[in-house]
Order: C-alpha cells, then structure tokens, then sequence
C-alpha cells in the first residue's frame, strides 16, 4: 500500500492522475502508468529510442508521449472496475492471497476445521437448518466453554405444527421430527438456552438439532431432532447435554474463595485457526493489428486534420478495451452464485425448473406487476448480504431490453449528468433504483438476465480480481513494400479471477414478449 502511494504521488505531478478522486483508483492508475513506463523503458534500450523500420518512423520517445495518456483515458473507461476489484500486476505471473479462518476446537455444535465464512445457507432446505459458521439461531456458543451433563432420563415425544412457530416450510413435514425433553441442571443461562445442544451416541449428533425450536419450560429444555436420527417413538433417552451457566455475584465461576468444580468454567480455550490461501494468476494476452491505404490517410488529414495513425490507435485500444469489458461481465454472470427468475406476464410465477404458478391471483395493471420485480432484486440483494457478511447488492447491470421495465419502475432515478460517455463503447450508467442500486446498461447483451454484485469501499470487498500487467505494447508503423499499406498493432497484457462468486447474483428474466 505505502508502494502504491508513493507512485500515486510520483504521477500526480504528471497531471495524468487529474480528475480521479477515489484514493484506491488513483493507485490503480498509478501503477499502470509505472507499468506502462518500464514497458516503455524496455523497447527504448532494444529500439535504441529511434529507428527507421520500412520507411516508417518510430520514435519511443514520441509514443511515449501517446501512450501513457492512452494508457488513462482507456483504462480510465473501462466499466468492469466498477464491479471488480482491480489489482495491477507488476510481474507476469503472481498469486491472489486471502486469508480463511477456520475453527481449531471441537465446541459442540461447531465442527473442527469448519470456515468461518464458508456456510452457504441456500443449500440448506430451510432457513432453520444448522449450518457452520455463526448462520442460523443459536449460533453463538463457541466462544463460551460449555459446560456438559449426562441426562438419563430425558423423554421423546412427537412435534405439532405449533412446536415450528406454525413456519410453513414444516406444515407438512412437523410429525418425520422428535422432541426430546431434557430437565436443566440449576443455574443453566435462562436467556442463552438457543445455544444449548444435545447428542445421543451414534443415534444423533449435536448438528442434528434445530436449534432455531429449542424452548424452555419449568427448567425442561425441549430439542428438536431429525425423527431419523432417534430410534424411540417415545418414552426416555439418555443424551449429553451441552449448555451455559449464568453466573451469580457471590459464585462468578472464577477462582473465589468457596468456589467448587462445578462453577467453574472449563479450563480449555477454544482457538481460531488463520490459514493463508493463494490462488494464482497468470498473465494473458489480447493483440489488434489495423491497415489502411496511405490515400485514407492523406485524404482524413487534408480535409480533417486527423491523423490517421493516432485515430485508428485509439480505436484499437478501445475495442481491446471493451472485449475485456465483455469478457469479466461474462466470467460473473456465468458464475453468479445467486440465481432466481421472475416472468414478465402477469400472475405468472417461475423457478429452475419452470412455470411453478400461473395465476397467482394479482389483479393489478400491468405496471403495478413489474413491481415485483423490485421484490426478486430485493430477495437477491438479501441473499448476497447474508453470504458475503458485507452487504447486499449495490449495483446491476442488464440488457436494454429488461432495462425497459427497470426503467418504467417506480424508484428509477435517471442520471442527468452525462454518465451515459464515462465507458467505453456504450457500456452506460443510466441511474439509480430506489437510491440503493447503480444500474448500468449493456447495450451488447442480448440475453434477458439481471446481473446484481456488491462492491465495497475497499478493493478487497470484491469477489473478482482484473489485474492489468502491461496496459499497451504498440508496433512500429510498417509499410508493405508492394502495396505501400502501413499497418500497426496493439497488445496488452491482464489476468482475471473469479474469487467468491457469492458476491454475485443474477435474475433470469422471462416472458418479455409481453412489452
């Protein structure tokens, strides 16, 4: 970081940093500049600065003068950087380091060597069901050192639908779970009883209960457990029970005076394990040659002043630019982890496997059913939050054809400042969405998806990586000695990595035959 910002100073002189406020994007700039410099300093000491190749000139020195503001105007345009994070490479091959932090302790029910951040909640059949990680209720036991106790003679009796808070997901389900009432040794935490869990031997594990229905009467602590798991219909089951102790004044459960064995908290600290993890990442290639006839060139400069050479550089570059542009937004809506559909048609409701639903029963206009539209954003957005621990969406992009019903929305704010030039080749910010999503629209995107992310502050809140290494590498102008054609190209050096996919989201979005 210190590197980076020596060499955002070190540019700032040049002006080539001007207008660029974000710290984190003027680093970025910075180091592309330098990049592009030694790039520069390369071909000089091979070219000896000027050489003569075919009649056609080429002065190091003078593209020097192109290239490091080529260099800022593309890359300055390139809209992927709003949705990834972009980490320049100072050599050609690397690794994307990030760190993992696992559980080093067996604590009921966290399991030894489960993520911290791991979890994916929409595996689960429910919202109820155990997970590792702190997802799900309960969830906040490691830390404490339970204490544990041997229960003989706890009952098992059969659920109702009211022991599920009368959740739907169980309507059908309730009577394949057991109830298992376990009585509570005295001073049990009576408002952390949701921590509490219970195993049974090879008959269930701890990670069996639905810590989410545990409840408490006259000091009996109702689990419940997969029916699967128990092998009694009813009557008593020995269990081990893992729980909390409340403290007192006059018995803390430390070392005071009087105290006993069973006051006090357990010796052993359960641990975080850090683990260091890399991915690697190596360096591609993108080149562009162009043509043209020395009339094109004479005519454009005698009735334009335009200089070919310089022109037709700066659409090379540009169209490099945008293919790369082209070629993240593909890597991360192909691998979005959240992925939900929504139908355009009135009353018409849809999943992965289809149509689930085709009268809903809303009696609306048609505009009232794009709203619910807003809901499918809303359910992503939520989703990624709950993955990333971050926060959820703050951005979309999609087709201009689904962008007509995000635009016909109420909450669509259109940008009126002139956004619609900031990127390359059409690639626009149209707006905003209830003062919470950027929207931006693709006009080269043809298929009906709602692409949603979230990008934070800092350039490791991202779950993809574009690591530009060598912005612009251009050929000396050549002349074919038969035809007299100058020709020229353009190369540029980048990786990409997808790291986590669930910051990402994506709508499918069907039945658009309808507007």
């Amino acid at each position: 970081m210190d590197d980076a910002q020596k060499l955002s100073a070190k540019w700032d002189k040049s002006g080539l940093l001007a207008e660029i406020k974000d710290p984190n994007d003027r680093n970025t700039m910075a180091m592309l500049l330098e990049n592009q410099a030694k790039q520069l300093v390369t071909e000089a000491n091979v070219t000896g600065g000027t050489t003569s190749m075919n009649g056609g000139g080429y002065n190091s020195e003078n593209w020097a003068g192109v290239a490091l503001p080529l260099v800022r105007r593309v890359f300055g345009e390139i809209a992927a950087k709003e949705f990834v994070s972009v980490q320049p490479m100072n050599l050609p091959s690397g690794l994307v380091f990030y760190l993992d932090f696992k559980y080093g302790t067996g604590v009921n029910p966290f399991r030894t060597g489960d993520s911290l951040y791991s979890a994916n909640p929409s595996n689960n059949t429910t919202d109820f069901a155990n997970t590792s990680s702190l997802y799900g209720a309960g969830r906040f036991g490691y830390s404490i050192n339970p204490f544990t106790s041997s229960v003989a003679n706890s009952t098992v009796t059969t659920p109702t639908w009211l022991t599920f808070n009368f959740d739907g997901n169980y309507s059908a389900s309730f009577s394949s779970y057991k109830v298992i009432n376990v009585p509570l040794p005295t001073g049990y935490d009576t408002l952390g009883f949701r921590s509490f869990v219970i195993s049974s031997g090879s008959a269930f594990a701890a990670t069996d209960v639905l810590q989410a229905f545990t409840s408490v009467t006259n000091n009996t602590a109702s689990f419940v457990v997969t029916g699967s798991k128990v092998s009694q219909p009813s009557g008593s089951i020995g269990v081990t029970l893992y729980y909390n102790v409340q403290p007192t004044p006059d018995q803390r459960g430390d070392f005071e005076d009087g105290g006993t064995l069973s006051q006090a908290n357990p010796i052993a600290i359960a641990t975080i394990d850090v683990k260091l993890k890399s991915e690697p990442i190596v360096a591609k290639t993108r080149r562009l040659k162009a043509q043209w006839t020395p009339e094109f060139s004479q005519d454009l400069n005698a009735y334009h002043s335009v200089d070919a050479e310089a022109e037709l550089t700066g659409i090379l570059s540009q169209y490099i630019s945008m293919e790369i542009d082209l070629e993240i937004l593909d890597m991360l809506i192909v691998n979005a982890f959240t992925v939900d559909y929504w139908n355009a048609s009135n009353n018409v409701a849809m999943d992965g496997t289809g149509i689930t639903n085709a009268n809903l029963g809303f009696y609306n206009t048609q505009g009232g059913w794009f709203q619910t539209l807003g809901t499918k954003l809303q359910k992503v957005s939520n989703k990624i939050h709950q993955l990333t621990l971050r926060g959820g969406a703050n951005f979309l992009v999609t087709s201009p054809t689904v962008s007509t019903i995000l635009e016909s929305i109420p909450g669509f704010a259109s940008d009126g400042d002139g956004e619609k030039d900031q990127f390359n080749f059409g690639i626009q910010k149209i707006g905003s969405l209830n003062s919470r999503y950027k929207v931006y629209k693709n006009p080269y995107m043809t298929e009906n998806v709602i692409f949603l992310g979230y990008k934070g502050s800092q350039f490791l809140e991202c779950g993809a990586v574009f690591a530009p290494y060598v912005p612009l590498i251009m050929t000396p102008l050549l002349y074919d000695p038969n035809t007299f054609t100058p020709r020229k190209g353009l190369m540029t050096r980048y990786a990409k990595k997808m790291i986590r996919p669930d910051y990402y989201g994506k709508i499918y979005v069907s039945g658009l035959n309808t507007i």
